[in-house]
């Protein structure tokens, strides 16, 4: 229940807020890519790149509240985590698509499965992660 708890925390109010923000950018480039005529994987990655932006620069600062750390290291980690993301992402809606038939619904399920299961997680505990905080579990 605790671990449960954890991940529902005051990080992951101000994460869904930024993932609004971040998601609505993203949404926006890759749904006009596609009516432009895009490929579906190429309009969700262009859109997955503005959406990282946004997420990256909020993170930092509001979400994780960790902009005394290192730019760099953060930036390292978010890119791993941001490709990866932009990955699954790329290739789940185009695997959906025909299944579900909107690019819409497609795009949305996948950003849902990736972001709970993937891009939070990993984003907390990986690459914001208060190193203070791991130096004392490490000591215990």
């Amino acid at each position: 229940m605790r671990a449960f708890l954890r991940f529902f925390d005051a990080a992951f109010g101000r994460y869904a807020a930024t993932s609004a923000l971040a998601t609505a950018t993203d949404f926006a480039l890759a749904y006009c890519l596609h009516v432009l005529e895009a490929s579906a994987a190429l309009a969700t990655f262009v859109g997955c790149v503005g959406g990282g932006g946004v997420a990256f620069a909020l993170s930092r600062r509001w979400t994780f509240q960790a902009g005394s750390a290192r730019a760099l290291p953060q930036l390292l980690r978010f890119l791993f985590v941001w490709a990866t993301s932009a990955l699954l992402n790329s290739t789940g809606v185009p695997a959906l698509l025909p299944w579900v038939g909107s690019f819409a619904a497609a795009w949305a399920f996948v950003r849902a499965a990736v972001y709970l299961g993937w891009n939070y997680p990993l984003s907390r505990w990986f690459v914001f992660a208060n190193e203070k905080a791991a130096a004392q579990l490490n000591a215990r």
